[in-house]
């Protein structure tokens, strides 16, 4: 199972998939569009728009590449904001999914406590929300955003979650964008109804970044079941998320 589009074992060029190196901090950007039932069939992903930024010695450098990644995210969520028709005004509800108690898997709720809300404008119009997991809760997260959609007349959804990947080497260090919306516990095989605009009614964009990997890729004969995170897991995370929080508190504020 992959979460990351350019995993997928397709030849993606054949697709129409870019990919573009940057001048600083070695960043480089890749896009790929899903447009029809084959290619999601093709590639096992939903339709919609793929935005990947991988940026390999992350963690080597500072707040001036976090600032310059924040940009280029913002950048490229905007584009996508506007592309679904998206305007300034309407009603967001941000969604930090996985187990906010297991490092690896917190991504989600970090960039719910550093996004940035003012309950107390009657203006407001951003929403967040941390669900937890169905093992805590017993109810469906997929469940519980659409009773909050429904309910609060939500416009669109943005999705955090960490990934899984099957290259070490970019765990923490790639950051996927896309408008096809989110399966909660898609990367540890556990398929359920995902979080998108078929299901929700309203588009849904996500965001994530890898954090996950089989051991079974790193070395034959391993646990099929056993994950493996950065030994600087927790930091790590911190850092991602607080890059996805700041760049969505510049597109909506």
């Amino acid at each position: 199972m992959f979460d990351l589009i350019d995993e997928c074992g397709e030849d993606l060029k054949r697709y129409g998939y870019t990919i573009k190196k940057l001048e600083k901090y070695g960043i480089s950007v890749g896009t790929l569009s899903i447009e029809d039932e084959e290619d999601e069939e093709n590639f096992a992903m939903k339709q919609g728009e793929y935005f990947i930024l991988n940026c390999p010695h992350l963690y080597d450098y500072g707040i001036d590449c976090h600032v310059e990644i924040i940009d280029i995210l913002a950048e490229r969520l905007k584009k996508f904001m506007k592309d679904l028709k998206i305007r300034h005004k309407d009603k967001v509800l941000i969604i930090g999914l996985g187990n906010p108690e297991i490092s690896a898997d917190r991504l989600g709720k970090e960039v719910f406590d550093n996004v940035n809300i003012d309950v107390l404008n009657k203006s407001n119009n951003i929403y967040k929300f941390c669900p937890n997991i169905y093992f805590s809760t017993g109810i469906e997260t997929v469940d519980m955003v659409e009773m909050l959609v429904k309910c609060m007349y939500i416009d669109y959804c943005i999705i955090i979650d960490s990934l899984t990947t099957n290259t070490a080497t970019r765990l923490g260090t790639s950051f996927q964008i896309t408008t096809s919306g989110m399966t909660p516990g898609s990367g540890i095989a556990r398929f359920k109804r995902s979080i998108d605009e078929r299901s929700m009614g309203v588009p849904c964009i996500s965001i994530g970044v890898p954090f996950m990997i089989f051991a079974t890729d790193l070395k034959e004969g391993s646990p099929e079941d056993l994950v493996l995170s950065p030994k600087d897991i927790r930091e790590n995370v911190k850092i991602a998320g607080q890059i996805i929080a700041r760049t969505i508190n510049e597109v909506l504020k």
